[in-house]
């Protein structure tokens, strides 16, 4: 965007409270096309139901302006353990309900673990971090024993062989790792986890504006720069305007309400 506009484009990490600091600072900011949020389906999505008292609404505090990406995690697990797979997971929380713990530091990927906690009956302690980053430093520390993140975030620790991928969330195999298997070939047929991102507005931004930025973000997506950043971080490219990304955000929160929906009332209806 930078080299297309010769303005400078300033990244500004405001993370914290499943990055409810970020996304509040953005719906605050004047409506000008000059300050934009990087959002997701954590903040834009999950947060609606997994964030207490959220004090933003994404439907009406924001203005979809362009998708960039979706991108499958995987399930990682570090050296308190000895799991080689999935099965080696499930075997050893079923013997000891409530023994292993999982760190997140957004709702996307606190519920990629806790889907896949409901769907195999198991019990794991959820411990919530302020970033990815602090929960991947405990992994590697063996503070915690399992994470749900990106590729990118792991990359350096399964060098380092801090991290063993378990799995990838997604329906396919990512190609960044082509000899991990994903959720769903290892038995949990229902279990499919995919993340996107998204440019939003604050709201009042003027239509010409978003349009402009539309363009622009776009332009720049399409860079050898860019897509080939999305595929070293087996990222995929994600095309959508306004309109779509709009109907896209409404569809998932209605979608993602009936999951946790379902999910909450069975576990009602298994408690004695």
């Amino acid at each position: 965007m930078s080299e297309q506009t010769g303005a400078t484009v300033i990244v500004d990490n405001k993370p914290g409270a499943d990055a409810v600091i970020g996304v509040e600072y953005v719906k605050q900011a004047a409506p000008d096309g000059y300050t934009l949020l990087f959002g997701n389906l954590s903040t834009q999505v999950l947060n609606v139901f997994m964030v207490p008292n959220l004090r933003y609404n994404p439907l009406t505090d924001f203005i979809p302006v362009a998708a960039t990406n979706k991108v499958s995690l995987v399930i990682n697990a570090g050296p308190s353990t000895n799991f080689k797979s999935l099965h080696d997971l499930v075997a050893a929380a079923r013997a000891n309900p409530g023994k292993y713990s999982y760190g997140s530091g957004s709702t996307s990927t606190r519920l990629g673990m806790q889907m896949f906690a409901y769907l195999t009956k198991l019990d794991l302690l959820s411990v919530s971090y302020k970033t990815q980053a602090q929960a991947a430093a405990d992994l590697a520390g063996g503070q915690v024993d399992l994470l749900v993140t990106d590729v990118t975030t792991s990359a350096p620790f399964y060098k380092s062989g801090k991290f063993r991928a378990l799995a990838t969330t997604g329906r396919d195999r990512l190609s960044a790792l082509p000899n991990v298997p994903t959720v769903r070939e290892q038995g949990v047929e229902d279990y499919e986890f995919t993340a996107w991102h998204a440019i939003f507005a604050p709201a009042g931004t003027p239509e010409a504006v978003v349009g402009k930025l539309w363009a622009m973000i776009g332009n720049a997506a399409k860079s050898k720069y860019v897509t080939d950043a999305l595929a070293s971080n087996a990222s995929d490219p994600m095309e959508m305007d306004t309109a779509h990304l709009r109907v896209q955000l409404k569809s998932d929160i209605e979608k993602w309400g009936r999951v946790l929906e379902g999910m909450k009332e069975k576990t009602r209806a298994q408690k004695p």
